[in-house]
């Protein structure tokens, strides 16, 4: 993302910068003072003048005042994943920067990204103090399910969701969500053929689409695409989910606040405007239905209101605003959704014969006479295959985490407070790793005509921090996409190349036209 500054703000940074200089390098010369006292410790002598072995800290380039090695990410703007990469050929697997004033490390192969997620998980489940993570949640990011720092009452609300969003065999919420996608499908396409032949704003309609599955499945509400609270709510979760997709100068120099006051009221009147909506429109409703009866559950809304009213609960009771923010949380994972599918459909536009080949698929597998199901996923291994690969060449950025104590990551010193960034761009990218890693090749993920997903393909993070909605994504995105293959010829308007920028999955709300006809 690139940021335009006017001369006069220009100079105002300036005189900004040089205001606080001085108390960065004060703050980054005591860190390198502890960091240099750890290191010399860990190079002490016995009794009997055998040197111990301890863990060094990581490699890394040298850190300048107040940007600290910031400097070293400018020209990658578009993709600073890339410039982590870049700096990893250099210093190796595990290095380290200053961020600002912040101690991080930067991991990016399978066995060093494993360690944090998975092996030592409990020793690196914190997340960042980013400023706009609070700003999301009515200004404490703990109201998060996916940026707060994890704790016993997070744990209690992750239970709740994957009891909902993590199906279980052939279950009855799995049944109940089918239901809503497949009667979603029949408003979408209704929708599109009343514009048949002409550039539309597909993401638009995608997006209404994707709310309007997730209000229905755990709100049991559903919304007219032309309501205008409703397109609001919908334009509001997208520039959330896209602010979130991108960093933004505060994030490590938090001095520079001053100067984003309006960007950072944006963020306010927009998720209070969600809120508000969510309030008015389905959690009163809700609250007021299952005051008869607490125990009649019809969904995941009825579960969380269920809890406040059980006067039986033995543990922590929730209250509303704990209800109003994870229903906020889980609706805005619904903008994942347009954005992947939008980016399917681009890179499928660009190679033609992959298009032909999942068209192939859907005729033999399911015909034209049905609708698809999500039974079907078992049979189309192509079609599996290539989501795979956009999600692959995508490289959806994780969530940064927070060492909680000191630590070891690959044979190196982590301290305690750390911000570690998981590098998945890395890993799928590496030339050792993948062959033609920057090539559109779907069949990487098809042996002997079996679906096979590497064990270092990792599109929704893994372990206890695992995105909790990562079934529910794959398995609209799978009904939307051979839907809309099924019936649609799709088209690009005449001139427009999609643009598909790597290192994150959101894309402009306006991103690019479709032109959708009738198939032949």
């Amino acid at each position: 993302m690139v940021f335009v500054l006017a001369p006069a703000t220009i100079v105002l940074v300036m005189m900004v910068l040089v205001a606080v200089a001085a108390q960065e390098t004060a703050r980054r010369r005591r860190k390198q003072k502890q960091f240099a006292q750890t290191t010399s410790s860990s190079q002490s002598r016995s009794g009997d003048d055998l040197e111990i072995a301890r863990p060094s800290f990581p490699p890394g380039p040298t850190p300048i005042p107040f940007l600290g090695n910031l400097h070293n990410l400018f020209k990658y703007n578009e993709c600073p994943y890339e410039g982590f990469s870049a700096l990893g050929r250099k210093y190796g697997p595990v290095y380290s920067l200053l961020l600002g004033s912040n101690p991080t490390v930067v991991v990016g192969t399978f066995d060093t990204i494993k360690e944090v997620l998975v092996t030592k998980a409990n020793k690196f489940d914190a997340r960042p103090d980013i400023l706009r993570f609070g700003l999301y949640f009515g200004g404490d990011r703990q109201h998060s399910l996916a940026l707060c720092d994890w704790s016993e009452r997070q744990k209690k609300r992750i239970t709740l969701a994957r009891s909902f969003l993590m199906f279980r065999g052939n279950s009855d919420w799995l049944k109940t969500f089918e239901t809503n996608v497949l009667s979603e499908m029949s408003t979408l396409t209704t929708e599109l053929d009343q514009q048949l032949q002409k550039p539309i704003k597909a993401k638009e309609l995608l997006s209404y689409c994707a709310m309007n599955i997730f209000c229905g499945y755990m709100c049991s509400k559903k919304f007219e695409y032309k309501e205008d609270g409703f397109q609001q709510l919908v334009k509001n979760f997208d520039f959330i989910f896209n602010d979130i997709n991108n960093g933004h100068p505060t994030d490590f120099l938090p001095s520079l606040v001053p100067l984003f006051f309006a960007y950072m009221n944006k963020i306010n009147t927009k998720t209070a405007a969600i809120r508000e909506y969510i309030l008015d429109n389905i959690c009163r409703e809700k609250y007021h239905n299952l005051q008869g009866d607490p125990t009649k559950i019809n969904d995941l809304v009825d579960a969380c209101f269920s809890n406040l009213l059980n006067e039986n609960q033995e543990d922590e009771k929730w209250d509303w605003q704990t209800i109003l923010y994870i229903v906020e949380d889980l609706l805005g994972g619904s903008s994942a959704i347009s954005n992947i599918v939008m980016r399917f459909l681009g890179y499928i536009l660009q190679h033609p014969e992959i298009m032909h080949n999942l068209r192939s698929e859907i005729d033999a597998k399911i015909g034209r006479e049905r609708a698809p199901t999500l039974e079907d996923r078992h049979d189309m291994v192509y079609s599996q295959a290539v989501l795979y690969e956009v999600l692959r060449l995508t490289s959806s950025p994780i969530v940064p985490h927070v060492a909680t104590e000191d630590e070891t990551i690959g044979g190196f010193q982590v301290q305690k407070g750390s911000i570690i960034i998981v590098n998945n761009f890395e890993m799928n990218t590496s030339p050792d790793l993948w062959d033609e890693p920057l090539s559109f090749k779907p069949e990487r993920f098809i042996e002997d005509g079996t679906l096979k997903k590497k064990a270092h393909f990792i599109p929704f993070s893994t372990g206890k921090r695992a995105c909790v909605g990562s079934k529910v994504v794959s398995y609209i995105t799978f009904i939307v996409i051979t839907t809309l293959l099924q019936r649609y010829d799709i088209s690009l308007p005449q001139g427009v190349k999609p643009d598909l920028p790597r290192g994150k999955i959101s894309l402009d709300w306006e991103s690019y036209d479709l032109v959708f006809s009738e198939r032949k």
